[in-house]
C-alpha cells in the first residue's frame, strides 16, 4: 500500500471535474475495487471510505489529504489510462469509468467489462444498481424482479 498524508500522489488515470466534486460532496474518500459479477464478468465496485485514515482502505490513495480516491491493487491493474467520472444525470446517479483503453469488452452501462456484452436484460445486469452509499434512488420495478435486487430497505425489513 502507498500512503503519503502530506503530499498530493497522482494517479495513472483522469479524474473529471464531476468526480471530484462528488468526491468532496461524500466526505473526501471513496475506493475502487472490482468484483466478479454483472453482464460482462467484473465489475467496478465504489464505496465510501474514511478520509482521515486511507490506508485503511486498502489498495493505493491518490490525490492529496481529505480527498482520496483509494483503489484496490486489482483495480490498479486495469485503470491506467482510463476516466473516472461522476455522472449525476445518470439514472442512479454514479461513478463511472469511460474510455478504458484495458478493457475489451464492456457492457452498455460501463459498469463491468471483461467478456463480450451478452445484450440486454441480463440476470446480472448491474446497470440500476445504486451506489451503496444513496438511500433515495428506487431502481425501476422490472429490473428489481430480473435481478432479485433488495433496496437496502426491504433487506433491513426482512431482517
Amino acid at each position: 500500500m502507498t500512503i503519503s498524508t502530506d503530499q498530493t500522489l497522482f494517479p495513472p488515470f483522469t479524474v473529471t471535474r464531476a468526480a471530484i466534486d462528488q468526491l468532496t460532496a461524500l466526505g473526501g474518500a471513496v475506493r475502487i475495487d472490482l468484483e466478479d459479477g454483472g453482464c460482462c464478468g467484473t465489475t467496478y465496485v465504489f464505496d465510501q471510505a474514511d478520509p482521515a485514515a486511507p490506508d485503511a482502505a486498502g489498495g493505493t490513495a491518490y490525490g492529496c489529504p481529505g480527498a482520496w480516491l483509494i483503489v484496490s491493487d486489482a483495480a490498479a491493474e486495469v485503470l491506467p489510462g482510463a476516466t473516472v467520472d461522476y455522472s449525476g444525470r445518470l439514472k442512479p446517479p454514479r461513478f463511472r469509468i469511460i474510455g478504458n483503453p484495458n478493457t475489451e469488452h464492456v457492457c452498455a452501462c460501463r459498469r463491468s467489462f471483461g467478456e463480450p456484452w451478452p445484450g440486454p436484460r441480463q440476470p446480472t445486469c448491474r446497470s440500476y444498481q445504486p451506489m451503496p452509499w444513496d438511500t433515495t434512488y428506487d431502481p425501476p420495478g422490472d429490473w428489481k424482479r430480473r435481478t432479485g435486487y433488495r433496496t437496502p430497505r426491504s433487506r433491513a425489513q426482512e431482517e
